[in-house]
């Protein structure tokens, strides 16, 4: 393991760099986070030793994407499923979990709200690129504040609050076409923004027409020098056509076409969230953060997967109501003490009809999902800080968390059954994160904690025993080093783990248990400001996972985790008005099923260019996606009914005018 851990950083160091954050030295309970370009946010300050990574609003505001998790590819250790099926068109993968939603493992925060549907997918496309101001990524275990879907990690976005007015046009490729607009204003003592955008496209392959649009304001007022009290609202609609898979031949020699049994595939999904957000100083030592939310989540679907499959009719309706608290007493200047709790309600109809000419039937034989169930999430933790010195710092926390919920299932007859969920207990996670500062140059990290997969939908509950089933318990450690040896070179290395037992991969929705898995990894990253005028950054990260149970599995990897990821760029700022930047983005292969039959897909290296032209009333940005017109695609392995195959989008460009008063 040794030798395979230095072969890689070895290999990673030569062509890849990232950049970091700028540090002041003095001790803290934190590392700085690695930064994609621009400088740490303030907000960021969460006591997290390991992988902890930003793309700054200068980077998004050049951003224009179909879907809104293509912005983290810039982002070290993220990997991808590109499905491009309409509104199911992408998902995103840590630490060795699936991509493709088949492992949930990450929690997603927009402006500290829980934005996770009920199966752990994460719902980003009600945001356009011109209301985010931050994108945060933290990778590990020892994060405390968080429970469910927090197993490896979480992703952290924040809206836009700043003081501007802008309105941009985009025109691209496939008849693409968007506008955002935002407005944010300081009035007396309120804060106020708001953002409206729309965008369409006609996509890179036939049947594959979208429509989006998302809208949303922000008022936080200051009742007083302690104290602010803040909505925030959003409403997001996303309208998709999708041109379904083809077979391995016809998706290499025309990766264009649609497959001619997807005609009808299509669907959309609509986003509501509000949230309130209160925030006061009891005293100097003493502040309390409460927020209360509710998000709608609606989502329709129709979807045929091969010629010998039927059109089948997917609904899923989630209210998710919640409530978040966090307490923080900074004791004296080398102790810290926070306390947190957070509840979360949802209400869920998921619902599976199959369909005769676009039209739900309901007799028993087409109707395989007909669920109405409730799940309750209740947690809370407790996380001391120390930092005796200006050499040490080091946290600790311990969090529990409890799951409660109930079940209906209505056959055609309108008989209803009812299970009760799973006895999970109370699930116990010690967190552990620890900061060495042996030279102003250096900074060494640790971190080790205990995080949990639950079964979602109807595997969390039973009409049986219910003591049969636990929660997945994941437990994975990091170490590293941050090292700065001259002013214009950043480096960060570092090296995790992470085992489970009793973990489960979702199969069409419902849990199958794989058992006892071992994943570990290689991250490392470096910036190097060469000159005033140019800059370069990348990262390499690699991934190893291993099948541990017996059986026919056993030492085989797990599906769909790419053996590793990379990302390197340069940026050259050719006139004081116009910047040139280059980014390649790679991916390495994977296997498709845990028994590791059919070979490896999804490698790809993928080049995009920009240039940046300011003006003196706004912005003129030109960019060319897949420079080199890559063929790449996403591989499912649909059981009996065989492999299947998406390309991705070829080369295409778009071009953009921001104007801003």
């Amino acid at each position: 393991m040794k030798k395979t851990l230095i072969s890689s950083l070895i290999l990673s160091a030569l062509p890849l760099s990232v950049v970091f954050a700028e540090t002041d030295n003095e001790p803290t309970a934190r590392i700085d986070p690695l930064v994609v370009l621009g400088t740490r946010p303030d907000y960021a300050d969460e006591n997290l030793a390991g992988s902890q990574d930003i793309i700054s609003r200068e980077e998004l505001s050049i951003s224009h994407v179909n879907n809104t998790m293509e912005l983290f590819t810039k982002i070290p250790g993220v990997y991808f499923s590109r499905f491009n099926q309409g509104i199911i068109n992408t998902d995103i993968g840590i630490r060795g979990f699936a991509a493709e939603g088949s492992s949930p493992h990450a929690k997603l925060l927009i402006d500290g709200i829980p934005s996770n549907l009920h199966n752990g997918y994460s719902e980003m496309d009600q945001l356009f690129p011109g209301n985010i101001d931050t994108i945060q990524v933290y990778k590990g275990n020892s994060d405390p504040r968080y429970g469910t879907f927090n197993v490896a990690g979480n992703y952290s976005i924040a809206t836009r609050s700043d003081i501007a007015r802008e309105v941009e046009v985009t025109m691209g490729s496939y008849n693409a076409r968007e506008i955002q607009g935002y407005w944010g204003e300081q009035t007396g003592n309120l804060q106020h923004s708001y953002f409206a955008g729309y965008r369409e496209s006609e996509g890179y392959r036939d049947n594959y027409d979208i429509d989006k649009y998302s809208i949303g304001g922000r008022w936080f007022y200051d009742l007083s020098d302690d104290t602010s009290l803040g909505f925030i609202a959003r409403i997001a609609e996303y309208d998709a056509d999708a041109p379904g898979y083809l077979s391995r031949e016809e998706a290499r020699k025309h990766p264009t076409r649609s497959a001619a049994y997807a005609r009808q595939d299509g669907g959309n999904k609509e986003t509501q969230s509000y949230s309130l957000h209160f925030d006061t100083a009891l005293r100097d030592d003493l502040t309390w953060s409460a927020k209360a939310y509710y998000n709608y989540y609606e989502r329709e679907r129709w979807v045929r997967f091969s010629e010998v499959g039927s059109l089948t009719n997917r609904y899923d309706e989630q209210d998710h109501y919640g409530f978040i608290s966090t307490l923080s007493w900074d004791i004296n200047e080398q102790w810290a003490l926070n306390w947190g709790l957070d509840i979360e309600h949802q209400d869920i109809l998921e619902q599976r009809f199959g369909t005769i000419g676009n039209m739900r039937q309901r007799d028993t034989s087409n109707v395989s999902r007909n669920f109405d169930y409730d799940f309750i999430s209740k947690g809370t933790y407790l996380q001391v800080s120390h930092a005796p010195n200006e050499f040490i710092a080091w946290n600790a926390a311990i969090r529990a968390d409890r799951l409660d919920g109930d079940f209906k299932q209505r056959n055609n007859a309108g008989v209803v059954s009812e299970r009760d969920i799973y006895d999970f207990g109370t699930i116990v996670q010690p967190k552990f994160n620890l900061f060495l500062y042996p030279t102003d140059q250096i900074t060494l990290f640790a971190n080790a904690g205990r995080s949990f997969q639950h079964p979602v939908s109807s595997s969390a509950f039973t009409d049986g025993n219910r003591s049969a089933r636990e929660v997945s318990v994941n437990d994975g450690w990091e170490l590293g080093v941050k090292w700065a040896p001259i002013n214009s070179l950043e480096l960060r290395v570092s090296y995790w783990e992470q085992k489970a037992k009793d973990e489960f991969v979702l199969v069409d929705g419902l849990a199958q248990n794989v058992g006892k898995t071992m994943r570990h990894g290689a991250d490392f990253g470096m910036s190097w400001m060469a000159t005033e005028k140019l800059t370069v950054w990348g990262n390499f990260s690699t991934v190893d996972s291993e099948i541990q149970s017996p059986g026919a599995d056993r030492g085989n990897e797990l599906r769909s985790i790419p053996s590793y990821t990379a990302s390197t760029g340069v940026s050259y700022l050719f006139t004081p008005a116009l910047t040139g930047r280059l980014h390649y983005d790679a991916q390495g292969s994977s296997y498709i099923n845990e028994a590791n039959n059919g070979g490896k897909f999804g490698k790809y290296n993928l080049v995009n260019a920009s240039m940046d032209y300011a003006t003196s009333w706004g912005n003129i940005n030109f960019q060319v996606n897949n420079l080199f017109n890559e063929y790449y695609e996403y591989v499912y392995d649909n059981g009996a009914e065989g492999v299947i195959y998406s390309p991705g989008d070829g080369i295409n460009a778009s071009v953009s005018v921001a104007y801003k008063f």
